[in-house]
């Protein structure tokens, strides 16, 4: 058995199957509908969402990719990590997290360069390496 170096880079291959899962066939549109420069960084953190999910309760991974459909709220989220873990949150009210997703979508959006951009980008990037 191979043992992984904790500070080395790590390859991770995984295949979705949107034939028999409606929630991998959700997941690849959704993915799909990324720029293809940001789908990198999209993989990297829906791992580490996974192991943070994973650490709180193990089931809960099994659980939200089970139930992530078009419908899935961030009320039914926050609903079944209460209901799997046990705990209630006192701290932040439903509409409140409602509101802070919303925003971040937002500033998501406004933040995400054109593929004309990101060429361009590039173009300029790459020239500076000639010189």
């Amino acid at each position: 058995m191979e043992s992984s170096d904790p500070k080395k880079r790590k390859k991770v291959v995984a295949y979705l199957h949107p034939t028999l899962y409606p929630q991998d066939n959700l997941t690849q549109q959704t993915i799909d509908s990324l720029p293809i420069q940001m789908r990198g960084d999209f993989y990297r953190q829906s791992l580490i969402c996974g192991a943070a999910l994973y650490s709180v309760d193990p089931r809960l991974l099994t659980l939200i990719s089970g139930f992530f459909s078009e419908k899935i709220t961030a009320e039914n989220l926050v609903k079944l990590i209460e209901q799997t873990t046990g705990y209630t949150s006192t701290s932040i009210d439903i509409s409140v997290l409602k509101n802070i997703i919303g925003a971040s979508s937002e500033n998501k959006s406004e933040s995400i360069t054109s593929k004309d951009d990101f060429e361009e980008q590039t173009r300029r990037n790459l020239s500076m390496l000639k010189k």
